[in-house]
């Protein structure tokens, strides 16, 4: 293994339950005990063949009978790539609507998660034909990709039910605000529409203080807005228990899996302090 392998798994471990769906689970009663929702997610993306994007619908499936048998609170979150998109539209599809459907059986509600850009149009366009259909799916927001108020507002005119996010993939500047300043600017910006137009839950995904302070300031003018906090295992957790113990909804992100090089990426991405953690867990 080399060095660059070892770290990553130090790291992994912070942010990732471990490599078994009973891993994951565990965690999920953890956050239930607490006061606080689960979002399980299986690590996975680009899936390149048929059967390799049934074996993670099929992962899913069984993801969802566990969650119900064990009576956890929580939700499960899927990438479009890991069940298809990269094969083709169809069987990607099919195996989302298999995923939604089961799901709904048990009243598990579906995150869909927003990928880089090349996979944005399907991913919209397949949400809201699902949208049609389901009621208990949501999908992932990224707020630094520009010219999205036009998108969102689409999206919750058709009854959709967004996760606000910054976003975390590598994109072009002409695609996606590149500092901190303009990608917080853009949060506040969607979080107000949601704020003022969402006509069900929505959730707003962040770490940074600033912006969970405006968001609960928000929440005062529009009194009966239904939505929560959603953050990541391993991150803010003082954040976390601070939140529920002053009476918000507050969802954890557990993913589990073997797939761990692109996760973890995207957490250092996301803050390049966690760069820090890595250098320390050295010692």
């Amino acid at each position: 293994m080399s060095i660059y392998e070892h770290l990553v798994l130090k790291m992994a471990r912070r942010w990732i339950a471990g490599s078994s769906m009973q891993e994951a689970l565990e965690y999920a009663r953890q956050a239930n005990s607490i006061g606080m929702k689960a979002i399980i997610n299986c690590l996975g993306e680009h899936s390149i063949s048929k059967d390799e994007a049934e074996s993670s619908t099929d992962e899913y499936i069984r993801l969802v009978d566990a969650m119900h048998s064990s009576g956890i609170d929580g939700s499960i979150s899927v990438k479009l790539t890991q069940i298809g998109l990269d094969v083709d539209y169809d069987t990607c599809n099919s195996n989302l609507m298999g995923i939604i459907s089961h799901a709904s059986m048990y009243d598990i509600f579906v995150w869909i998660d927003m990928e880089s850009s090349p996979y944005y149009e399907h991913t919209v366009g397949m949400y809201l034909g699902m949208l049609k259909h389901y009621r208990n799916i949501g999908l992932a927001y990224q707020a630094y990709i520009k010219e999205h108020s036009l998108d969102i507002m689409h999206i919750l005119e058709s009854g959709g039910i967004v996760r606000l996010v910054k976003g975390a993939y590598r994109e072009d500047a002409s695609i996606a605000y590149r500092s901190k300043r303009y990608v917080n600017a853009s949060f506040r910006r969607l979080m107000r529409i949601l704020f003022k137009h969402s006509r069900s839950m929505f959730a707003i995904a962040t770490h940074d203080n600033t912006l969970i302070e405006e968001a609960i300031a928000l929440s005062k003018e529009h009194q009966g807005k239904e939505f929560e906090f959603q953050m990541l295992k391993g991150i803010r957790d003082d954040l976390k228990h601070m939140l529920v113990r002053q009476g918000f909804k507050v969802a954890e992100y557990i993913p589990y899996g073997i797939n761990l090089s692109g996760y973890v990426y995207r957490r250092i991405r996301e803050r390049p302090s966690n760069l820090l953690l890595l250098a320390r867990s050295l010692l």
